[in-house]
């Protein structure tokens, strides 16, 4: 006949037996538990009892487990820490209630990726109101910065303010008009790319900084854009157009616009999105957080798809 496993006995007495497993010596386990070390011993001979085998044995001056208590502290550490999890997920919820939370991000990622962070936050925590603000990437650390916003999410997120999650990198391409003579190329060197006009983001913007460094790479100089504007799609749009060479992230979308995006060649040819939090300990901040990396792994699987 098998033991119940809905024995009180048991279900009150695992714990004792966890720690033993984890420190080593009845006394150590009972000091950590808070109780009489001849309380921890009863507590291991009622286990004993109700499974009907040993569960420590004596070696030197501490105790093993037997292979019954190996079991048995195994799966009794695995339900502690799944009882720690609900209890944690509980007091979780409480705190975020009916809260606010606000998101500011750079205008491109709220194309797929903040969308999709906020459709998987959304699922578990409806209840929760959202303040969203969007623009160029100095706008939106500042949202941080000023407290209009608890999470930026932007390219190059700043090291100095707040905590920083990285969430991926992504490559720079150049994008001309299909009939350009870039169009036809599988990758441009940075030099290549000086040969015709840029098309750039104005300061602030975060693929502004990105380009600038790209060009000024290995003593190079950053040559005087010749259309300057304040949004990607625009950029794509001036290019397409074929009034010249924008130096841009790959568009997250499928859809023809009418240009052909060619790979740099540099090992600057890249940026970095993450996000910005004010307080990272923040239980609505830290949900956000895990619905973006969520939605990060989302976004890799497609793009290997």
């Amino acid at each position: 006949m098998h033991p119940d496993p809905h024995d009180a006995r048991l279900l009150r007495d695992l714990p004792v037996l966890v720690a033993v497993r984890r420190t080593g010596t009845v006394t150590a386990a009972a000091d950590e538990l808070g109780i009489p070390q001849p309380s921890a011993t009863r507590a291991l001979q009622r286990i004993a009892a109700v499974v009907e085998a040993p569960v420590v044995r004596r070696e030197g001056r501490g105790v093993v487990l037997t292979a019954a208590g190996e079991a048995l502290a195994g799966a009794g550490e695995q339900a502690l820490q799944a009882i720690g999890d609900a209890l944690a997920s509980v007091a979780r919820a409480g705190s975020i209630g009916a809260s606010e939370v606000g998101i500011a991000f750079q205008t491109m990622l709220g194309e797929r990726l903040v969308p999709e962070a906020i459709r998987r936050f959304r699922a578990r925590w409806p209840d929760v109101a959202l303040r969203l603000q969007h623009g160029s990437r100095a706008s939106c650390v500042g949202a941080v910065v000023d407290g209009s916003a608890d999470i930026a999410v932007v390219a190059a997120p700043p090291a100095e303010i707040g905590a920083v999650t990285m969430l991926y990198a992504e490559p720079l391409v150049a994008v001309a008009a299909a009939e350009h003579p870039l169009a036809a190329m599988h990758e441009v060197s940075v030099e290549a790319l000086r040969r015709w006009p840029q098309i750039m983001l104005a300061p602030g913007y975060g693929i502004h900084d990105a380009v600038e460094a790209l060009f000024a790479a290995d003593g190079g100089e950053v040559p005087e854009p010749a259309l300057v504007v304040g949004e990607y799609r625009a950029a794509r749009g001036l290019a397409a157009a074929g009034l010249g060479v924008a130096v841009l992230p790959p568009s997250p979308s499928r859809i023809d616009d009418g240009v052909r995006e060619v790979p740099v060649r540099h090992p600057l040819a890249r940026r970095e999105i993450g996000a910005v939090v004010a307080d990272e300990q923040e239980p609505v901040v830290q949900e956000l957080l895990r619905a973006l990396l969520e939605a990060t792994a989302r976004r890799g699987a497609a793009v290997a798809g």
